[in-house]
């Protein structure tokens, strides 16, 4: 018990006994004893507070993480700039083909055009599909890639 052996014991022991009498032993050693066990379980609760704080700490750094890849994931998703499904150069054609047969009344360009944009609306709903489906460490992997692969083509 801390460190001591035997004749420190003891020599303690024999300094009680003399200092407080055999009457008033009994009672000292009652109270040290509870005094102890009191010390003992006010460590260990606080030892179970800081571990309990601690691990909220640690939930909290990882909830941030999670909030920063969901951003960047966002950010990857909605990002479409690069994402052309030549919508523009469909119009400027169907602009040009009316400018050519304006004496042309039945046309069909319209149901081309209605035909590509629901095309379009659901291209991107598999977009949206996927990455749903897509686990935020692949959403990392996969814009890896998309970036690694920019980099080849640079």
């Amino acid at each position: 018990m801390f460190g001591m052996g035997f004749m420190e014991i003891m020599l303690i022991a024999i300094i009680a006994i003399i200092a407080l009498g055999p009457e008033k032993l009994p009672d000292a050693m009652v109270s040290v004893a509870r005094f102890f066990k009191k010390f003992k379980s006010g460590l260990e609760d606080a030892k179970s507070t800081l571990d309990n704080e601690l691990n909220i700490s640690d939930m909290k750094e990882e909830a941030n993480k999670f909030r920063n890849q969901i951003e960047d994931a966002k950010s990857s998703v909605t990002k479409f700039d690069d994402f052309d499904l030549g919508v523009k150069d469909i119009l400027k054609d169907d602009k040009n083909e009316k400018d050519n047969k304006k004496s042309k009344k039945v046309s069909f360009k319209d149901e081309k055009v209605e035909d590509k944009i629901e095309e379009i609306k659901k291209v991107e709903e598999e977009v949206k599909e996927t990455t749903s489906k897509i686990k935020p460490s692949d959403k990392f992997k996969i814009k890896k890639e998309i970036k690694e692969k920019e980099g080849d083509k640079a």
